[in-house]
């Protein structure tokens, strides 16, 4: 039964996410822990050595313990993992131990999971670590998770699922550092590669963050960075549905045959295509030279396979691609700010990965969104997340307390801090190098669902009250209403550890060639083919200034400026374009 969610209300033939272990390995054994922690039932030993056989026998090669309440009370898990020990010679994983949270569905699924790619992982690193250390690299192996920071290799492999979604998570940290450089406290980065586009929100100057997730309609439970993502990519292929309605998505050329225009045997329309055709992209533009596009070859097959069927000119179909895949990152952007009491005008939008600059002025024109920052290097920006990422840890645990009581949070919280320091001492670091924030889990009596909000490092009543306050803010702000009379409960506590990394020295250096590389005919909705100035990015001086429409054009990206948009170059390298 799951919890009982169905993705499609009124499907009749959807299917159930895939059962991550087979009937015959999912073992119960008596005993029983309360709602509230106390013992009900004690653990029959006897049956878990007798079902802790069964699972090797049946070919186990590690088990999951999860039991009710657990969160709570692990003594019953605890003592099942001693027992593991004595009688088998496989590994083991409680699910108090990754996940100490309420909700026993999600909490088992994420803790199979967990140890799932744990294994891989293990191996993984363990090759990676030895083949730096075999090459003589004399630099700290870190790794980078979900929650846009970086831990050890042993925490890695111990906390495995926080690695899932780490790419994005590392691209949404670069263009938080690059949006606070320029003075942008609310910005929307929307990072689009070959095969998706990752929107990631900056607010206040800080990332918005979840600690929940979805994989193949799974829940994992883990902290992160919220990033949501759409199947647009450079790479999207564009096809025609049955009813001959257009779509993009989510099947891709992937890089290896790639678009049509690479020349390596692609057959299929992609997003890529579409900007070619339309001359925003030009044969001498991909990774310098080193492929050889198929300029006619491209026109055609876009002519047999949209143009034609549709009835309309390769380039009305190219521009019509564009704006499927364009039409859905804005409603993924819409998903995140509208639907979730965000006003998308107040942001900047942040665009980068390999496709983003060249689609970003008809995203930020749905949504109405005045000012794109390109930052420099905007094709590998995931890339210099990962060297400016903090080192970071989160801890949580299950509130044990009834009611609002600052004595017992603060006891609570006591112990995740000294779990944080240990971790950090792990990893090598002193006690006085991390810094600690707190944070709750907080709902109206009666609700099934949670909102985040700070804690006070003091806490006493009158800071309890400041939680609870802008927890009703929140709640307002996300569901349009609050309700200050009714009670409030603590589900979770939270504490984030953090030691910064040094800043970055990437300072851009000025190419010294020519800035301009002539013209060439772009095609625009409303004018038709235009001749569009072409600029070459690296020569480009900050203070300096380009007006649509024009193409500017780097070694891991190309941005097109339509007409009447100005853009200016910022000392750290990015262009500011205003709409």
């Amino acid at each position: 039964m799951g919890d009982q969610t169905r993705p499609e209300l009124y499907d009749l033939q959807q299917e159930k996410p895939p059962a991550l272990v087979p009937r015959r390995r999912r073992v119960g054994v008596p005993g029983r822990i309360a709602h509230d922690g106390t013992e009900v039932d004690p653990l029959d030993e006897a049956a878990v050595r007798e079902a802790v056989g069964s699972l090797v026998d049946e070919g186990a090669e590690s088990i999951v313990v999860s039991m009710l309440f657990s969160h709570l009370n692990d003594d019953h898990e605890r003592r099942v993992g001693d027992l593991v020990d004595e009688h088998a010679d496989v590994p083991y994983a409680l699910s108090s131990g990754v996940y100490p949270e309420s909700r026993e569905y999600d909490r088992t699924v994420t803790t199979v999971l967990n140890e799932a790619v744990k294994r891989n992982i293990a191996d993984y690193l363990a090759r990676l670590g030895d083949g730096i250390a075999a090459r003589g690299i004399d630099v700290p192996l870190n790794v980078m998770h979900s929650g846009g920071g970086v831990f050890s290799p042993e925490q890695a492999t111990r906390f495995a699922l926080r690695t899932v979604l780490s790419g994005p998570a590392a691209g949404a940290v670069a263009a938080r550092s690059v949006s606070d450089d320029l003075g942008y406290p609310n910005a929307i980065g929307l990072d689009m590669g070959g095969t998706s586009a990752d929107v990631s929100i900056v607010e206040d100057g800080e990332l918005v963050r979840s600690t929940e997730g979805e994989i193949n309609d799974l829940p994992i439970k883990t902290p992160l960075i919220d990033i949501n993502t759409v199947g647009a990519g450079g790479g999207s292929i564009a096809w025609l549905d049955s009813a001959g309605g257009l779509r993009v998505g989510p099947r891709s050329a992937g890089a290896d045959p790639g678009p049509i225009c690479y020349g390596r045997g692609g057959t299929e329309p992609t997003v890529t295509d579409a900007n070619l055709v339309l001359g925003r992209l030009t044969a001498d533009a991909f990774a310098a030279g080193e492929m050889e596009p198929v300029v006619d070859r491209t026109r055609e097959r876009f002519a047999e396979v949209v143009a034609d069927p549709l009835d309309v000119s390769i380039e009305s179909a190219a521009l019509d691609v564009l704006k499927v895949a364009n039409a859905m990152m804005a409603r993924e952007i819409r998903r995140v700010t509208v639907e979730r009491g965000r006003d998308p005008t107040e942001f900047a939008l942040l665009a980068f990965g390999g496709a983003g600059p060249m689609q970003a002025p008809a995203v930020a024109r749905q949504m109405d969104i005045d000012t794109i920052v390109l930052p420099r290097n905007a094709g590998v920006l995931s890339a210099r997340g990962l060297l400016i990422a903090d080192v970071r840890a989160d801890e949580s645990q299950a509130y044990r307390g009834e009611r609002l009581d600052a004595d017992a949070m603060a006891a609570g919280y006591a112990e995740l801090e000294a779990t944080q320091r240990e971790r950090f001492a792990e990893m090598g670091f002193d006690a006085a190098e991390v810094t600690l924030d707190r944070a709750a889990d907080l709902r109206y009596v009666g609700q099934s669902y949670e909102l985040t909000v700070p804690v006070p490092e003091a806490l006493d009543d009158d800071a309890l009250a400041e939680s609870v306050e802008a927890f009703h803010a929140a709640h307002e702000r996300l569901y349009g209403y609050a309700m200050p009379a009714e009670s409030v409960e603590v589900v979770t506590l939270r504490v984030t550890g953090r030691v910064p990394t040094d800043p970055l020295d990437d300072r851009p250096e000025r190419d010294g060639g020519e800035a301009t590389r002539g013209e060439r005919d772009v095609y625009f909705e409303e004018t038709g083919y235009e001749p569009a100035t072409v600029w070459w990015r690296p020569a480009l001086s900050p203070g300096g200034t380009v007006d649509g429409p024009a193409i500017v054009e780097g070694t891991g990206s190309t941005a097109l400026l339509p007409p009447g948009t100005t853009a200016t170059v910022a000392d750290d390298g990015s262009i500011i374009v205003e709409l």
